[in-house]
């Protein structure tokens, strides 16, 4: 199935040359930390909800291909093109360890779908290995370096304590007692300014997106 650039994979594709900035789009986002029986850190879970109007420039482009594939089926092929653009930018996804880069693997368990009328994706990504978490803080920021996309945590899940959360403590040898938390962005007043000016057919820095970028983290202690 010849699938249509969507805007996201388009955004996804420009970086390899700078791209408008001053995000024309947004991803509501929300996080799952799986730790292994170990207490090691071993993937993020990433839950994307985009936009209203992504979500209907998406649904439009789908439902205009010519051929005999049902919506899901495109869904999945859609879901599929944006990993593997994902893929070559280290799917937007930053991670450290005590401040210390951590390696990713390759994402897997693509999902996409239609949540009322917005699409959804959900993908794991794996770090390349195991990172134990006892007496350590993990942290991660995910973000479109052109700031095209705006992806922060979702604020009606943040406001139950599900825009970030950590998965496989009941299954642990020795418990773990771990504390999520989701620092906002707080860029300089100059990078806000400079991402105003940025119209749709202006070139962004490539490194524009970090500045608007939140910060997750998750401290684990052994439970006492």
């Amino acid at each position: 199935m010849a699938l249509l650039l969507p805007l996201l994979t388009m955004s996804l594709l420009s970086v390899s040359q700078p791209a408008a900035a001053h995000p024309h789009g947004w991803v509501d986002l929300r996080v799952t930390l799986r730790l292994d029986d170990q207490g090691r850190a071993v993937a993020l879970r990433q839950y994307w909800l985009l936009d209203p109007f992504y979500s209907l420039t998406l649904r439009q482009e789908l439902a205009a291909l010519e051929d005999d594939s049902s919506m899901e089926q495109r869904l999945d092929a859609l879901g599929n093109e944006i990993l593997a653009n994902l893929s070559q930018f280290e799917y937007y996804t930053h991670v450290t360890l005590d401040d210390a880069p951590v390696a990713l693997g390759k994402a897997k368990n693509q999902t996409t779908w239609l949540k009322g009328e917005r699409v959804a994706f959900q993908m794991e990504l794996p770090l390349a290995k195991p990172v134990p978490m006892a007496g350590h803080t993990l942290s991660y920021r995910i973000y479109d370096p052109t700031y095209y996309i705006e992806i922060l945590h979702d604020p009606d899940a943040i406001a139950v304590k599900e825009g970030l959360v950590v998965s496989g403590l009941e299954s642990q040898t020795s418990p773990l007692s771990c504390t999520p938390g989701i620092k906002p962005a707080d860029p300089d007043p100059e990078k806000v300014a400079e991402a105003s000016m940025l119209d749709i057919n202006a070139t962004a820095p490539m490194d524009l997106g970090q500045y608007f970028a939140e910060i997750g983290s998750v401290r684990c202690e052994a439970a006492q």
